[in-house]
């Protein structure tokens, strides 16, 4: 059993700052103050024009899997180039269903997940209106163990808040052994109707996911060899370790990450 491993690409269109309002330098986490997590690619005009087979597509892979969060820069991208280029890099995992994406379709491209305060229609969805304000895992309640999600932001306010990652590989090595112990003996299940987001999903819905993905709490990253750690909000464990005692990990996780 291996658990999933979760890399993203952050493509942004032409804005003067992006991601942190302290400039290009905060973009990528500094993590110990030596090394920053994240690689940001520059000098690509338009990524949709990309051949799937080009110096540059290869770079954008070999980065991505050794940087686990990459980010791409002043790309103006449609709706359907968005949709080519995440074809570029594989095949398609994960297509959320009407009823998760809390009645805001991207109205003829169901492969995009509209993450946004506004409707597709303009309208504003309130000051309350949040999706997945919290520390997530993308396609954690599958059994697909390598997935890429791209983000793709066309309008950032002026008052916006930052988009945090956390390396589950990097924060091992500052995992006490206590920690490293109990995830090593757990194993995690997921489901997701234990997703916030996917609360209101319908019965019909809901079946086309297993019950449960299982995830094991350590595990070795098949892209880039390193040993990570498997833990989020929305988990069960199946062996080992209580969640009651892994209330301090996550906590350790998170802080240490």
């Amino acid at each position: 059993m291996t658990a999933l491993q979760l890399l993203v690409i952050i493509i942004t269109a032409s804005f003067d700052k992006t991601l942190s309002r302290a400039g290009e330098d905060d973009m990528c986490k500094l993590v110990d103050n030596k090394a920053k997590m994240g690689h940001v690619i520059a000098d690509i005009t338009n990524v949709a024009d990309l051949d799937p087979d080009s110096e540059t597509m290869k770079e954008i892979r070999s980065k991505l899997v050794e940087n686990g969060v990459i980010v791409i820069r002043n790309q103006n991208l449609t709706r359907q180039q968005q949709v080519d280029f995440t074809s570029k890099l594989g095949r398609e995992v994960i297509r959320l269903p009407g009823s998760f994406n809390g009645d805001d379709p991207e109205l003829g491209f169901p492969e995009i997940a509209r993450a946004s305060n506004y409707f597709y229609n303009g309208t504003w969805k309130g000051r309350r209106n949040c999706f997945g304000c919290y520390w997530h895992k993308d396609g954690n309640f599958l059994h697909s163990q390598f997935l890429a999600s791209i983000l793709y932001a066309d309008t950032i306010s002026s008052n916006n808040s930052a988009t945090m990652f956390l390396d589950n590989c990097g924060v091992y090595n500052k995992l006490t052994r206590k920690t490293r112990q109990q995830l090593a003996e757990s194993v995690f299940t997921v489901s997701v109707r234990d997703i916030p987001d996917f609360q209101d999903g319908t019965e019909e819905d809901l079946t086309l996911y297993p019950d449960y993905a299982r995830h094991p709490g350590l595990y070795r990253h098949e892209g880039n060899g390193r040993q990570c750690v498997y833990i989020t909000v929305s988990l069960v464990t199946e062996g080992g370790a209580a969640v009651e005692q892994l209330t301090d990990a996550w906590k350790e996780v998170t802080e240490r990450g």
